[in-house]
């Protein structure tokens, strides 16, 4: 199944219309969207049951809904009152995202490589630094806003290069619109209206969906800041892996499970929960 170029707006009509199609790449994409906000906001572990439980409601709750201007509005609603506005301040959970290591100590290498991006990012995410701090540091990436984007895909690019995570958003240019990316992971969006209209916006934008997830855990490490590096010799106990029930032996095994869909591929099967709901979704609605 290829990802479909339709609006989801464009997806519901036809699927109302009785193109099944529609329907199956219409309840993907939800899904996709339903885990990045609950990852984001609460990590995988706690996210898991809020983004389950709003794949089932959406499930369950989807022909009655008639009108596709309607249709965001109500399928947000279900994965905010599942949320239920929080945001988890501080973790160190490892994940297939995260190569199997703990986040705060693979952002401490990276500390060492890039230290003024990290600082930044440390400052921006945990509220260390005053408003006038943020703006003076990020001057040399472009000012702010989009000074801290630059230092967030510069982190992830070195992470990826050099820790072998297996990101897969981490332009060298990033886009204008994405500055309040940042932002929403940090928590300090300027109210709670232009936090939800930033959510709906992700919607739209299903590589954003997949930038927002593969970094959630890093984020929730920013936010409850980095501490000190580890002493010189010392060792780090590593994350124990999953297990082989949990992650398929390649690449292809994963996207095949998850019914083909490459947004959140690259080996990565901490979504097949997610795809079956999804999958369910798409029988419910025939």
């Amino acid at each position: 199944m290829t990802v479909d170029g339709r609006t989801t707006k464009d997806l519901f009509r036809a699927w109302r219309s009785g193109d099944a199609e529609a329907g199956q790449q219409m309840a993907q994409r939800f899904a996709d969207w339903y885990y990045a906000i609950a990852t984001s906001r609460l990590g995988e572990e706690r996210g898991r049951e809020p983004c389950q439980q709003a794949c089932d409601r959406f499930a369950q709750g989807i022909v009655e809904v008639t009108e596709s201007r309607a249709l965001v509005d109500w399928a947000y609603g279900i994965i905010e009152a599942e949320v239920k506005g929080e945001r988890t301040a501080d973790g160190d959970e490892s994940n297939a995202y995260t190569a199997h290591k703990h986040p705060k100590a693979l952002l401490r290498d990276a500390r060492k490589a890039l230290p003024e991006e990290v600082q930044l990012l440390v400052d921006v995410y945990s509220g260390s630094a005053s408003d006038a701090e943020i703006a003076e540091q990020a001057k040399p990436l472009g000012g702010m806003p989009i000074g801290v984007l630059k230092a967030r895909y510069r982190v992830k690019q070195w992470l990826r290069d050099q820790r072998g995570v297996p990101f897969e958003v981490a332009p060298d240019d990033p886009v204008l619109d994405r500055a309040p990316l940042p932002l929403y992971e940090s928590g300090c969006m300027r109210s709670e209206k232009e936090e939800a209209n930033f959510e709906k916006w992700m919607l739209t934008d299903l590589d954003l969906c997949r930038d927002i997830a593969e970094f959630a855990h890093f984020a929730i490490a920013l936010r409850g800041g980095l501490g000190a590096d580890a002493p010189a010799g010392a060792s780090i106990v590593p994350a124990a892996p999953e297990t082989a029930a949990q992650v398929p032996e390649s690449a292809a095994a994963s996207k095949a499970a998850l019914g083909g869909v490459a947004l959140l591929g690259g080996g990565l099967v901490v979504l097949l929960l997610l795809a079956l709901a999804a999958t369910a979704a798409y029988y419910f609605l025939m």
